[in-house]
């Protein structure tokens, strides 16, 4: 029994490595001497995390209602909020002039943006798929979404059309559009995942 408890707890055990990072990407900037780069190596690293989670349960078949939902908290911590602060002071530490300006207006609308739009959007998850782990995305999501935020705002924090570029992908985290889990790559259900080129090839030969 005790080791069967321990089985099931390993998915939850690598989503707090996803917390961790997202821990990361809110606290770093804030810390002298602490390069940017240390919050995109976080950021992928909860991605990996993310991943890991799901395939353990898959694997283990100790899927829940909790894990579900713990995992889809720790998305809005690591690919939702983390990103959303990170970007917001990355942009603001450009500005110069430390008066209220258009310049210093459009980061922290596109940085709530970014944090509203993913907060909406795990909400919209959790209900649509009934606290179960998802085997579709509506609109896109939160991890796809911060693999463009958060390297952009490490190499071009400065640049006046990043905040727009976070406004639209924030704007296409919810939009009401259902998108293949595996992205039309993979075929996920509840016990494995597949790839589906090879299945397309071997339907075409056959």
């Amino acid at each position: 029994m005790p080791c069967q408890y321990g089985f099931e707890n390993i998915p939850n055990a690598i989503t707090f490595v996803t917390v961790a990072c997202g821990f990361i990407l809110m606290v770093s900037t804030s810390i002298p001497g602490i390069s940017p780069n240390v919050c995109v190596f976080a950021t992928f690293l909860g991605l990996l995390a993310d991943i890991a989670d799901g395939t353990a349960a898959r694997k283990l078949q100790v899927k829940s209602k909790f894990g579900a939902s713990f995992d889809q908290l720790a998305d809005l911590t690591c690919f939702g909020i983390g990103p959303g602060i990170f970007f917001t002071r990355q942009a603001l530490s450009q500005q110069d002039s430390h008066g209220v300006s258009f310049y210093t207006v459009m980061p922290l609308l596109a940085g709530y943006g970014y944090v509203a739009c993913s907060t909406f959007r795990i909400a919209r998850e959790l209900i649509v798929h009934d606290g179960n782990r998802p085997l579709y995305f509506v609109g896109i999501p939160t991890n796809l979404a911060c693999v463009v935020v958060v390297p952009c705002a490490t190499a071009i924090p400065g640049h006046p059309l990043l905040p727009f570029l976070v406004i639209a992908v924030s704007a296409m985290m919810v939009m009401p559009v259902n998108i293949p889990k595996g992205l039309g790559i993979f075929k996920v259900t509840d016990r494995e995942v597949t790839a589906t080129c090879g299945k397309r090839h071997e339907d075409k030969t056959s």
